[in-house]
């Protein structure tokens, strides 16, 4: 199994209740003692938010989330606030545990609210302990529900709290019925849970804690291999700082120019410059020795004026000369600005035979859609040697390679993207708000950094830049392209900070390089 090294695993339903249940084989305790914990968790955080005698209100349902909610107003009660429980299925049976909990907030001498007795303006704090990880898209939420949740995400004013995930949102994939518990703090328990942190769901689950619930990550990592292993399933994994710190690329005092990579990369066309500008910017900020550019004449004054320390010309008319350039770069990137150049669809199957590491993203993406069985080409390179094409596709471009995924594409982003790696032989990264990196053994990786003003022309040539740039000077075409997103999305974080989400511009990331790889702790 290929991952990297401290990235963490997110989990579903199945695999939350696989954990739950190994717990109480490995210690002998109760799950009780699980629902406790889960609760104190989030009893602590409203404790640390809020005020003795500020009102609050949990939104009980019949499953363990519920439960969670039961035992979390019991525990806070304690703490002087003003406690209801509103219970939003009253005819379904509990769970064991769940009404165990039900039972002993009872017993405190407290009270079940009703909706008729509930004023929504007049509390502090939401507290959605509703559906949990036991949401599926596939049985939409109740009218009544779904009424609800709009009421309660109503109250701008109000701090929204989600146990373990916020209504509305499926814990396999991140997909999202028509409404969703709209979160401020969501507290999530052992890890993160898949929808918390893919696409869409990560839009609505706010600041997200993570409560470890006696449960250490070397024992959460024995425990999901295990449960992967038997289910024949990847689960996907969270590319955070402390993963990518650990591929740092080494330097020594004894480095020259030949020994830092070379990358070249092929775009550009008449009246379309910028793409390769800011895809040769990005690429030199990585450290790579040598920048090769190949291009239309038109745009060579452009680019000679922009860049004098890169190499830069025409596009090779003859084959063997092209054949010589891919041979001397140890990494290319195809397709920036490339417009709808004959030159690509000419030449496209030569660089995919003949490119060490190879990125393809943009027109030449558009221009592989239309080849039929394109993804033959890619399947032939990788049974003659080659290392993994890594493709870039936003959601459009998916949908242009690989239209019978479509409709995966709009139920899980990680999901399609699996597919569409396994069916190419590449490395699919699926652009968007949540990135997904997808390898042909079915295991998926979701994107921890980044923010919405990367959604702005250019922020892709920027990230091709980057894969372009690390790739040439790593062996492993994954870890350079999980390297390259993380870093995309970590630059957009500092900008931002900096110049606020409408000033970012996609020129402007290169710029904070040197910032990045301070908070990633590298030589600089």
């Amino acid at each position: 199994m290929i991952y990297l090294e401290r990235s963490l695993p997110t989990i579903n339903v199945s695999a939350q209740r696989f954990l739950d249940s190994t717990f109480v084989e490995d210690t002998g305790l109760p799950s009780l003692v699980l629902m406790e914990q889960a609760a104190a968790s989030l009893t602590e955080l409203i404790v640390g938010l809020g005020l003795p005698g500020q009102k609050v209100l949990y939104l009980a349902g019949a499953g363990n989330n519920g439960g969670d909610a039961w035992a979390s107003a019991r525990q806070l009660h304690s703490f002087g606030f003003d406690v209801s429980v509103l219970e939003l299925f009253p005819d379904k049976q509990l769970t064991h545990d769940a009404a165990i909990n039900k039972e002993a907030y009872l017993n405190f001498g407290a009270e079940i609210t009703s909706m008729e007795q509930v004023e929504f303006s007049e509390f502090d704090f939401f507290v959605d302990g509703i559906m949990g990880t036991g949401f599926n898209l596939e049985r939409s939420l109740p009218k009544n529900i779904l009424n609800l949740l709009t009421k309660l995400n109503s109250y701008s004013e109000i701090c929204r709290i989600a146990i373990d995930i916020p209504t509305g949102i499926e814990s396999s994939s991140g997909a999202c019925d028509q409404v969703v518990f709209n979160a401020d703090y969501t507290v999530t328990f052992s890890t993160f849970k898949t929808g918390l942190v893919a696409e869409p769901g990560s839009a609505y689950s706010g600041k997200i804690i993570v409560a470890p619930i006696s449960m250490n990550q070397d024992w959460l990592e024995k425990k999901l291999v295990q449960y992967q292993k038997e289910n024949n399933a990847y689960l996907p994994r969270l590319i955070t700082k402390e993963a990518i710190k650990c591929l740092e690329i080494e330097s020594s005092e004894l480095d020259h120019k030949g020994s830092n990579g070379r990358t070249l990369i092929l775009g550009g066309s008449n009246g379309m410059s910028g793409a390769i500008i800011l895809a040769m910017r990005a690429a030199q900020m990585t450290g790579v020795g040598y920048t090769y550019l190949r291009t239309v004449k038109e745009i060579l004054p452009d680019l000679l004026q922009v860049s004098p320390e890169s190499l830069i010309d025409k596009f090779p008319a003859d084959q063997e000369k092209l054949i010589d350039l891919l041979g001397q770069a140890d990494s290319v990137a195809l397709g920036p600005g490339a417009g709808v150049s004959t030159w690509i669809k000419d030449h496209l199957e030569l660089i995919c035979r003949e490119a060490g590491m190879l990125t393809i993203d943009a027109d030449g993406l558009n221009i592989l859609a239309k080849i039929p069985d394109w993804h033959k080409i890619l399947n032939h390179r990788t049974k003659q040697g080659k290392k993994y094409a890594i493709l870039t596709p936003h959601p459009g471009e998916f949908k242009r390679l690989a239209p019978g995924l479509a409709n995966l594409l709009t139920k899980g982003r990680q999901a399609a993207a699996a597919q569409l790696a396994k069916l190419s032989s590449s490395i699919i990264v699926l652009k968007g708000h949540a990135t997904v990196i997808a390898l042909p053994s079915g295991q998926t990786y979701i994107n921890s950094s980044g923010n919405q003003s990367l959604a702005k022309a250019g922020s892709g040539d920027v990230l091709t830049g980057l894969i372009a740039g690390f790739s040439a000077q790593m062996s492993d075409p994954f870890e350079a392209t999980a390297l390259s997103v993380y870093f995309h999305g970590l630059l957009a974080d500092i900008a931002v900070q900096k110049l606020g989400i409408r000033g970012v511009k996609p020129s402007n990331l290169p710029d904070y390089g040197s910032d990045a790889y301070q908070i990633l702790g590298w030589i600089n």
